[in-house]
Order: C-alpha cells, then sequence, then structure tokens
C-alpha cells in the first residue's frame, strides 16, 4: 500500500481513520479491512447495496469472459483510452472515452492530487503520472485482469500509484482529500445517483474539480429501460440511465457548480447534425444543442466538470 494514501484512508462504514498494514483496523468501530497485493479491501457488507455491488463485482468477469475481452491485451491496455486516435479504432463508445479525457486533460496540472471512482484496471494513472500528479485509483472489483489489479501493468510503465477497492456510495477517503475527482462512464452505475455525486464532493477539497466523463443520457420522454443495457443487466451489472437534467441536479445538491457541459463526441458531433447544427448559432447555441442532443433527440453521452466552491 502506498504510503501517500494510508493517511487519508477512512472506514467506509464510520468514517474512522484506519491503522495497520496487511490488515486495517477502524480505530472507531473495530472493523477490520485485509490488504492483499498491496490494495485495501474496503468494501463492506455492512453497507447500503453491499449485495448488489458484490454481484456487480462477478458480473463483470463474468462479462468479460463472454464477449472475449477477459484475457489482456498489452498492446490495447498501453494505448487507452486513446484506441480510435492510436490504433485505428472506429469504436464510438471509445471514440467518446478519449475525447471527453483529453478534455479533463487540459485542466490538470503538476501536483494535482487526483482520484479516479470506477477506475477498472487504472488505465487513468497513465496519462496522470507522467504529468506529475498524485493519481488512487478505486473501484469496486479488483480482478487483476479487469479490475484494480490490472494497475500493475501500468505500475510497470509510469511507476506506482495507490489502488483501493471500494464503494463509490460510501468513498473510504478523509473530505477534503483530492483536488480533482473524476470517473469516465461510472455514474450510471449508481444505486443512488445523488449519494455517489455528493461522495465525489466530500472527498475533493474546496476550490477543486469534480468531473463526470462520457455518462449516458437518455431523452427526457424515455423511461430509465436502456435496451442496450439488457445484456449488462442479465450478468448482474448495476445499470441505469438519467436524464442531462438528472445529472446537473444531482451536482446542485452535493455543492457544486457546473462549469463545463460538452456532448462526449464533442462540438463537432453536434455540428453535423441538422437540428443541432441551426441552435449552435444562436446565443448559448452549445448549451441548446447539447440539450437537444441529449434531452430530446435520444440516448447520447455527456461530460460535465464542476468546481467545489471555497
Amino acid at each position: 500500500m502506498r504510503e501517500s494514501v494510508r493517511e487519508i484512508l477512512r472506514c467506509p462504514v464510520c468514517r474512522g481513520a484506519l491503522e495497520g498494514d496487511e490488515l486495517l483496523a477502524c480505530g472507531g468501530c473495530g472493523r477490520r479491512y485485509p490488504v492483499e497485493d498491496g490494495i485495501p479491501r474496503l468494501l463492506s457488507s455492512d453497507l447500503p447495496g453491499s449485495a448488489e455491488k458484490l454481484r456487480e463485482t462477478a458480473g463483470w468477469v463474468a462479462l468479460a469472459q463472454a464477449e472475449g475481452w477477459y484475457e489482456p491485451d498489452d498492446e490495447v491496455d498501453a494505448h487507452l483510452p486513446f484506441l480510435c486516435r492510436d490504433l485505428g479504432w472506429d469504436d464510438p463508445n471509445w471514440l467518446a472515452n478519449e475525447r471527453s479525457f483529453a478534455l479533463l486533460l487540459e485542466r490538470v496540472r503538476p501536483g494535482t492530487d487526483v482520484l479516479e471512482v470506477g477506475a477498472a484496471k487504472c488505465w487513468g494513472a497513465a496519462q496522470l503520472v507522467p504529468l506529475g500528479c498524485a493519481y488512487v485509483g478505486s473501484d469496486i472489483l479488483a480482478d487483476p485482469n479487469v479490475g484494480l489489479g490490472r494497475g500493475a501493468f501500468y505500475e510497470s510503465r509510469v511507476g506506482p500509484f495507490a489502488r483501493v477497492q471500494a464503494d463509490a456510495e460510501h468513498l473510504p477517503f478523509a473530505e477534503a482529500s483530492f483536488d480533482l475527482t473524476y470517473c469516465v462512464a461510472t455514474l450510471h452505475h449508481a444505486l443512488d445517483l445523488p449519494r455517489m455525486v455528493a461522495e465525489l464532493a466530500r472527498v475533493t477539497r474546496p476550490g477543486g474539480h469534480v468531473a463526470a466523463l462520457n455518462e449516458g443520457t437518455r431523452p427526457i420522454w424515455r423511461g430509465q429501460g436502456n435496451p442496450v443495457q439488457a445484456d449488462e443487466k442479465a450478468f448482474g451489472i448495476n445499470e441505469h440511465v438519467h436524464t442531462l437534467v438528472g445529472y446537473e441536479r444531482a451536482f446542485r445538491r452535493a455543492g457544486l457548480r457546473v462549469l463545463v457541459r460538452e456532448h462526449a463526441h464533442g462540438v463537432e458531433e453536434l455540428a453535423r447534425r441538422r437540428v443541432s447544427r441551426q441552435l449552435l448559432r444562436l446565443p448559448g447555441g452549445k448549451d441548446l444543442a447539447l440539450a437537444w442532443a441529449s434531452g430530446l433527440r435520444g440516448y447520447a453521452g455527456v461530460t460535465l466538470v464542476a468546481a467545489k466552491p471555497r
């Protein structure tokens, strides 16, 4: 376990301080958490929704095995998330991820303390650690191939960083620990969206930023049953789809001020569409076009960057 993260770790149940090396003991409630392969295992069965989260950890592994992407591919993983730019992939999901992540990188400065929530393999570390950031990756999945365990691959390339198995709705970190807290296509897995956003805000320092990259949205006239998510739901993965208004409401409730709203494929995508292209010409056209694309036209992806007031 990285020394840099030890002092900010907290019990996810009572938020008491944790002490120990191979076994972390809470000084508040006495609960104990193991550290395996350098990764603190801070999921607790005493938390609300724990059964659903544990089922999801198994579901991701089963889905990856069923779809044939469980075994690691060093060539692919080395270029995440820029698979379209670097490897010529024609994949709209990864194109949205790389464009959203590039937007995030524009706001990062050396010395930034960064937490990625829903980090999976921790490919974000490969981009952020070389910039001089102190990176922490958290996820409910610690699997060696498709979870935090795969972070060892990136450590071998950019140097050590911290990884913590944790539930994003009960983050095991002290308040105001990070300058930037972000996630990539993760908020829609929350059982309680406002709670997850509130947790992202809680662990972020005043004056810091919270970002949600490439989150799926639905039109306001559709329900939460996105048929595209049916396969993942069948594996026990927690899937939901929210409106842009719903995401922004959760940010406001958490005391965050949204600074950036972007279509996950960028304004270039909006400019290619007839209605949104016309809206872009109006005052405030960028927000109008995004509202049309994500709130009325159909399912879309959106990136939000917000500030936590000082």
